[in-house]
């Protein structure tokens, strides 16, 4: 048999129990007493039972309304129990940021700016892609990250880059190799020397090999790995001279390398907030964003 019988209904029923009065309980609902006494009724007539004894002076529940109320009290805990459940299960669903980011902002970074996130944002789910500077890019042009950090991306039509600080390329080197004895190199200082080098589909290779193009003796490529860690350790081994962005090795767990300033010219990169164009970032992921541009201007010094 079909249960028919309304929430309202259910509400009108407590609160005339609750207030003996059906004039008060039509006031606690913000109703008027004749749209009340059709609740009741409509309710009596589902359960075909009379669930109040009334007369001019009070209003006092039936043997059977007596019964019905613990039920009905019950019914609508229930009910606001699932209706808070759900409103928290798409709270949390709906609370998540995704960022990119290059390895070398994720590794030395990241870590200490979600540290302080996660206590003003302790239900925020937070999904990194820790990827190469293409890769980054192409998450936040396809809308799969909120944000990214990168160091390409500022002449793309779609893509808004702002700049966060220009961080500089350091040649890091076996603590006891000849050229660590120097306060900085410059370019020149490097011909001759094996390198070693992360691979020709990484921006920072582009960057690295643009550079050599203008010196009349280039080193030689000795080692090439996909990604900056690897390089570190290969270099850490006695293996080579790497020439590294500064962040990528600022917090390396790595003993006995050294790193030194090249200059002349100097080699920079411009690391920016990208997002895609026109896009307006939620709460959660502003906040985010935000946390790590004043990171980044405090190790900066801006």
């Amino acid at each position: 048999m079909r249960i028919n019988i309304e929430t309202a209904e259910l509400q009108a029923f407590i609160a005339v129990a609750r207030q003996s009065s059906f004039r008060a309980a039509a006031e606690g609902l913000f109703i008027t007493q004749p749209a009340l006494s059709r609740r009741i009724e409509n309710l009596e007539q589902a359960l075909q039972e009379r669930l109040f004894d009334r007369t001019t002076r009070r209003v006092s529940l039936t043997p059977a309304g007596e019964l019905f109320l613990v039920h009905a009290q019950a019914v609508m805990e229930e009910l606001e129990l699932a209706v808070k459940s759900v409103e928290q299960r798409m709270a949390q669903r709906r609370e998540h940021v995704t960022v990119a980011c290059v390895p070398s902002v994720a590794n030395n970074l990241l870590p200490q700016v979600l540290k302080r996130y996660a206590r003003s944002h302790a239900n925020v789910r937070v999904r990194i892609i820790d990827e190469s500077a293409a890769d980054v890019l192409e998450s936040v042009r396809k809308g799969e990250a909120d944000f990214g950090v990168n160091f390409i991306g500022a002449q793309e039509a779609e893509i808004d880059f702002a700049e966060l600080t220009r961080e500089r390329y350091l040649a890091v080197m076996p603590t006891h190799h000849p050229l660590a004895a120097h306060a900085s190199l410059n370019w020149k200082s490097l011909a001759g020397e094996k390198l070693v080098s992360v691979s020709s589909s990484s921006g920072n290779r582009s960057l690295i090999d643009n550079a050599f193009s203008r010196v009349p003796q280039r080193p030689v490529i000795q080692y090439e790995t996909n990604h900056v860690a690897g390089a570190i350790s290969l270099v850490a081994a006695g293996l080579g001279v790497a020439l590294l962005p500064e962040l990528a090795i600022r917090n390396a767990p790595y003993k006995g390398i050294v790193a030194r300033p090249v200059t002349s010219p100097v080699l920079s990169r411009a690391m920016g907030l990208i997002t895609l164009k026109g896009r307006v970032l939620k709460p959660a992921a502003a906040t985010l964003a935000q946390a790590l541009r004043d990171a980044i201007s405090t190790r900066s010094g801006k």
